[in-house]
Order: C-alpha cells, then sequence, then structure tokens
C-alpha cells in the first residue's frame, strides 16, 4: 500500500527515517448503521393566537418536541359557539373568552333566528361579547358559531418558541390568545423512506467510501431518529482516522441523495495542560479540529482542576493544542496520564444543549432539521489505492498516477487517496514507469511508450506512440525539461510532446557499443546541472545533450544506488557501497574525481593524418573561492595540483591507435604513416578540460 507521511511523523525518533508513516488510502468502513425512529403523537391545542400579519400563535396542552423549520400540520378548529340577539341592525354576540379585537373580520354562521350568515367587522364591548353591523334591520335572537378554520394549516414550516409553543403562518383574522381545546398538531408532509451510512473521517479532510446503509425505516420529517452501531474508534491498520461523517438520505424533486449530518469526532486524549491568568491551555494526543467559539467537555484530567462541561474554545494554538477560559489558580505545563476530551455534536451550539459523543454512549441522535443539510455524499466511489500500487507520478490537474501490471490507476484531482476503480486503463504491455512532462503523462513499458492526456481522470485519453523504445529500468526515467529520458536497447531514448521520441544517443554510441560499454538494464539516474546523472553496474556516465554533435558522454569511475538533487540547495547526493553511506556529488571542497570521455566519431571529407593535437585544461595549481548568500557560507581550497595528468587516446577505424600522458598544453606530435578519414578522442583524467585542439603538423595548430 503506498504510504503518507508528515514531516513530524517521519521525523520524529531515531534514525533511519521515516520513522512513521500513514496508509495512503482509507479502508472501507465494515459496521452498518441501526436506526429507529420515535412514534409521532398528535398534539392537542390549548390556546390560539393570530396577529395582524396572519402569524398564528399555537400553544400546546404537552411538551411538542418540535424543532424550528419542522413542517407541521393543524387541523381540528372548525366552530366556536355562542349566542346572539339583533335589534334593528346591531347584532350582539356573546362567546365567551372571543379574543377579539376591534377591527377585526369574523365569519358569522347564525344557525337559528333570521340573522344572515356573513362576515362582520367586529366592535369589541367586552370579553365575552362583541357587536357587528347587519345589512338589514330586524329583531330576533338564537344560536351563532364563529368560524375559525382558517387556523387549521397544511404542511407549514413552524417557529419554536418554547416547549409548549409555536408559531405558523396562516392567513384569517386577529385573534388573541382563546382557550380552544379541538386543535391538533401532526407532522406535515408525506411519509419517505430513510436511511444512514457513514464514512471515516481525517484531521486532513480526508473522507473514505460510505459504509453499507441503515435498513430503511418509512417516517416523516420531524420524527426523532436514534442511530446506532456507529464505530467507537478508528478502524485497525496505519490510518489518520480520527472520527466519521454521518449522513441520511433527503429526497428532493432531483432524487434522493445523502446528505452530511454532522462531523462526529472520537474522545481525544489529554498529554499537558497549563494555566496562567484564567486561560487555560490544553494539548490532546491528536489534531483537536476545533474552531474558535466551539463547545467541548473535559474529565477525569490528571490535574482535576482542568476537568469542565460546556467550555468554549477562545484561542487556537496550533493543530494540537487550544485555550479556553476558566477561573483557577495558575498551573506550570503538566503532563497528564489521563483525561479524555469529548466533541460537542448538538444542531447549533451554543444555543442549544450540548451533546458529547462518546460520553456514555456513541450513539447520535436526529432530530436535526433537514433545511440546514446542504453537502451530498461524494466519496462513493473513493476506493483505496491497489495494495501493490508503484510509480506514484503527480500528473495534470493535480492528480496521481500509478500502476500495477499493465494498468494505470488514477487519483480523483486532488484527493490522493481516494482511486476509483472506474478510472483505471489497461495497455497492451507491462508498465515499467511513469513520468509528466508539459501537461502530458509518459507511460514508459517493456514495449511501446503510450502518451496520457487529458484533465478529468474519467475521460483521459491514452495513446501507443509508434516508436519501439521499451524502458528498461524505471530508474532510469527522468525529466530532463527537454524530454523524458530512459534507457532502452539502443541508448538513451527521449521523448518530447512537441518532437516526439528519439534515440537521443544515437551519435555517440551505436546499439552495439552501448550494450558493450554498460548494461543499461541497471541504470539509475538523476538530473543535475542539465545533465543526465546515470549509475550502471560497473560505474557511472554523465551525458550532455548537443545536437549538434551529439552530445557529451562522460565516464566516472562511481557506482551507486540511489541519488536524489535538492533543488533548493542545487546539491546532487547519491547512496553508494553496502552500508548505504551518503555522499555529495560535485562537492568542490573535494579532490576531483577521474573521468572518461571520448568523442563521437568524426568522418573527415578526405583521408588524412591527423599528425598533432594539444589539450588545453587547468594544469596549475590555483585556489578557488566561492560563497553561499543564503547561509554567509565562504570557503577556499586547493582543488588539483601541479603534476596531475591526463591521458589522451586517438582512435582510428574505431582501434585504439595512440595513448600518451599530458601535463600540459604543448603541443604533442601523432603517429604518422597512416591515413584515414575515421577518428574519435577520448581522454581521461582529474582536470578540468577546456578544449582538444587536432591538425594534420604543429604549425597548424601553432598558428590556430
Amino acid at each position: 500500500m503506498p504510504k503518507v507521511s508528515t514531516y513530524d511523523l517521519a521525523t520524529t525518533g531515531a534514525e533511519p527515517y521515516p520513522i512513521d508513516y500513514y496508509e495512503l488510502g482509507l479502508p472501507l468502513p465494515t459496521q452498518k448503521p441501526t436506526a429507529s425512529a420515535t412514534t409521532f403523537t398528535t398534539l392537542n391545542s390549548s390556546s390560539f393566537a393570530r396577529d395582524a400579519g396572519s402569524i398564528v400563535t399555537l400553544v400546546t396542552s404537552t411538551d411538542h418536541g418540535l424543532k424550528t423549520g419542522t413542517n407541521i400540520t393543524v387541523s381540528g378548529f372548525t366552530y366556536i359557539t355562542g349566542t346572539y340577539s339583533q335589534s334593528g341592525t346591531t347584532i350582539t354576540v356573546t362567546i365567551n373568552n372571543h379574543g377579539l379585537a376591534t377591527g377585526a373580520l369574523v365569519s358569522l354562521d347564525f344557525t337559528s333566528g333570521t340573522a344572515a350568515d356573513g362576515t362582520f367587522t367586529a366592535t369589541v364591548t367586552g370579553a365575552n361579547t362583541f357587536t357587528v353591523i347587519a345589512d338589514a334591520s330586524a329583531s330576533t335572537s338564537g344560536d351563532v358559531r364563529w368560524d375559525i378554520r382558517s387556523i387549521n394549516a397544511i404542511n407549514v414550516a413552524c417557529t419554536i418558541i418554547n416547549n409548549t409553543t409555536l408559531t405558523y403562518y396562516s392567513p384569517g383574522f386577529q385573534v388573541t390568545t382563546t382557550s380552544n381545546s379541538t386543535g391538533r398538531v401532526d407532522l406535515g408532509g408525506l411519509t419517505a423512506a430513510r436511511s444512514y451510512l457513514y464514512t471515516w473521517y481525517t484531521p486532513w479532510e480526508e473522507e473514505s467510501i460510505g459504509s453499507e446503509p441503515s435498513d430503511d425505516i418509512f417516517i416523516k420529517e420531524g420524527q426523532v431518529v436514534t442511530i446506532s452501531n456507529l464505530p467507537s474508534s478508528k478502524p485497525s491498520g496505519k490510518n489518520f482516522v480520527r472520527g466519521i461523517n454521518l449522513y441520511r438520505t433527503l429526497t428532493s424533486t432531483a432524487g434522493t441523495d445523502y446528505f452530511v449530518l454532522a462531523t462526529l469526532w472520537f474522545p481525544n486524549s489529554l498529554v499537558s495542560v497549563s494555566r496562567t491568568s484564567n486561560v487555560s491551555k490544553v494539548t490532546l494526543e491528536f489534531p483537536h479540529n476545533f474552531a474558535i467559539d466551539d463547545r467541548f467537555k473535559i474529565s477525569g484530567a490528571t490535574t482535576s482542576s482542568f476537568n469542565i462541561t460546556d467550555g468554549i474554545v477562545t484561542d487556537i494554538i496550533d493543530d494540537y493544542t487550544f485555550e479556553y477560559a476558566q477561573t483557577d489558580s495558575d498551573v506550570a505545563n503538566t503532563a497528564q496520564t489521563a483525561g479524555t476530551l469529548y466533541y460537542d455534536i448538538s444542531e447549533n451550539p451554543p444555543t442549544t444543549s450540548a451533546r458529547y459523543w462518546g460520553d456514555g454512549s456513541y450513539n447520535f441522535t436526529d432530530d436535526f432539521d433537514a433545511k440546514g443539510l446542504d453537502t451530498v455524499l461524494e466519496t462513493d466511489n473513493y476506493e483505496q489505492p491497489p495494495e501493490d500500487l508503484q510509480g506514484l507520478t503527480v500528473i495534470q490537474n493535480n492528480i496521481l498516477a500509478g500502476f500495477v501490471g499493465n494498468t494505470l490507476y488514477f487519483s480523483e484531482p486532488n484527493v490522493f487517496h481516494a482511486w476509483p476503480t472506474e478510472y483505471a486503463i489497461s495497455l497492451e504491455a507491462n508498465i515499467v514507469g511513469l513520468a509528466a512532462i508539459s501537461g502530458f503523462l509518459l507511460v514508459a513499458t517493456d514495449s511501446y511508450p503510450y502518451q496520457v492526456t487529458g484533465s478529468d481522470p474519467a475521460t483521459l485519453n491514452v495513446a501507443r506512440i509508434d516508436a519501439l523504445y521499451p524502458c528498461l529500468n524505471s530508474r532510469s526515467i527522468v525529466n530532463m525539461g527537454y524530454g523524458i529520458v530512459y534507457s532502452t536497447h539502443d541508448g538513451l531514448a527521449v521523448y518530447s510532446p512537441n518532437s516526439g521520441p528519439q534515440i537521443i544517443t544515437k551519435l555517440i554510441h551505436s546499439s552495439d557499443t552501448w550494450n558493450t560499454s554498460l548494461d543499461p538494464s541497471t541504470l539509475v539516474a538523476t538530473f543535475y546541472g542539465d545533465e543526465y546523472f546515470a549509475s550502471h553496474s560497473t560505474g557511472a556516465i554523465t551525458f550532455t545533450r548537443d545536437d549538434k554533435i551529439g552530445g557529451f558522454f562522460v565516464d566516472h569511475d562511481y557506482v551507486f544506488t540511489a541519488a536524489w538533487y535538492d533543488s533548493v540547495t542545487n546539491r546532487l547526493y547519491y547512496v553508494s557501497g553496502i552500508n548505504g553511506d551518503i555522499f555529495e556529488w560535485d562537492d568542490l571542497t573535494q579532490p576531483f574525481v577521474t573521468q572518461q570521455w571520448k568523442s563521437k566519431t568524426i568522418v573527415a571529407k578526405d583521408f588524412i593524418n591527423i599528425g598533432a593535437a594539444r589539450v588545453i585544461a587547468d594544469y596549475e595549481t590555483f585556489t578557488t573561492v566561492w560563497e553561499d548568500t543564503s547561509t554567509n557560507w565562504e570557503s577556499s581550497t586547493a582543488v588539483w595540483n601541479q603534476g596531475d595528468e591526463i591521458t589522451f587516446k586517438l582512435y582510428v577505424n574505431k582501434s585504439l591507435l595512440f595513448t600518451r600522458s599530458v601535463i600540459n598544453k604543448d603541443v604533442f606530435r601523432l603517429p604518422t604513416g597512416y591515413k584515414s578519414d575515421t577518428f574519435e578522442i577520448g581522454v581521461e583524467g582529474n582536470l578540468r578540460i577546456r578544449s582538444i585542439h587536432l591538425g594534420e603538423t604543429p604549425r597548424s595548430l601553432a598558428e590556430a
């Protein structure tokens, strides 16, 4: 399984590093939550009122248990009965505790007598009486009923005032508080299926694929649900999981989705505490995940004065340390061998009562307002990377790529722990290594290379590059800027999206000389100073690209098994020897090492005799001085001494003809008695060589 670490995690403890790590992917949740709902009992009214804005205030006879935002249906309000007497056009109505205000509209049905039904404007004359004006004059009396059906409402959102009082909108006349016990309050809306699931969650905001959902329950919004069988600790294994995200279904016109209900962090252990001027500071074993004003509980602390219920976070020091106000004596920083912090999971802290998860129970009570749910589950395909994934490479759009066998795998963009299998792409050949360049991914295989383009892992395009350049060693792959270079049978292959594939060493090595001079399957390479620097089974090479002459190829006697270029300090480090010792390459404080260089094959226009040569190099003793301004470091040292020499070699027709030691820049003679048009030049030594001059006679060089 690929690994991920932090600097502290990797370096806390004795070498060798890294000390510790986490697995890159998150495990699959294995527990299935259980959900059970309470039965909502119809509520009876005890009184009602309605203001001028048509807001009804309803008082229930028992604790309603509702939450603001819950949809309700109100029914049962019909008529309030009374008596009336009419004299002329004035009708006096008697209804006990009518609650009307002068000017209110009231609908009256006269069930006996001769008065005509209608809607009237009331004039209040007493707590139990009011008058209305009839259309026609009469002298009559009888029974009357007041129509209050407009108090009823279907599927309206309520606002909670207290545990027995709620308000809602229902258009109608203004009424002061009026006793009434005929009203009924039920949950509004349709009965729908609901289920719950959870995901693992880390302080890095990584989230796993969802668990198996709970069995469906069929309820209305507003019924209280208890979710049990939730995990009480992180899953086993090397992971950074510190809590869960709990989700529930919510049905809309667009369908049914899972929405995050709450983030539930597991209880956290105390590491140390201190207090100064009534400000308590607590450091925890794991990241606290707090924001300022979050609420918490601490119990069982070794230093008991730090125990607190409903503490409020006042300041965040770092990921592990926070502060809160607590009136008590000062305490020096003290390690804690006991003590647990619990997280508040109530819906709207601190305005609602706290609920501390894990403090006695890991169940969750869902009485939350569904209108506050707005984050949809997006991790239903966030699978772990394959166990044997290798070749991790960051590509375009910040996607991680890797491979197993002949199959490419890709992460979600910016979500490196999520590797949906639907993004996997299988190739014809086994993959050897990956490299990114210029918005492309080069896939080197044991056959043809491939190019991957695109920025969405769901729609990436893979195309075979029709150049049979198999990669012989994944560790030979280096991004040189001008292209991706790697070792193949015929030399160093290079691929650039602009110029395509080619053998970059073809003017220096044929396939035969390449394979006889080194074992290309053992190349381990890195980038250094615009050079391809590589080790093989018997030595090392540096290759510098030069399109005019085919490049420069230099041999070294060193062998290393790994190398790393530090772009910050511009230094190259390599590992050598059976003990894995680390060395710095090109350290100017050390003597220069012997290097071997051989030119490409030089072909003359005519058959000639090269009769003289001169090697310009730094033969004399001198001192070099340099300064590193980033560290204010200055040094001087003798790099090489007079008496060091260079070995010059002349090859004619691919055979070594002449060898000579050179100790200065003087012209020296080469063998005579032959003519050829095919030459090669080689030099070996530890001096810096500036140039090599060749001529048919010493005079031709003296005049040059």
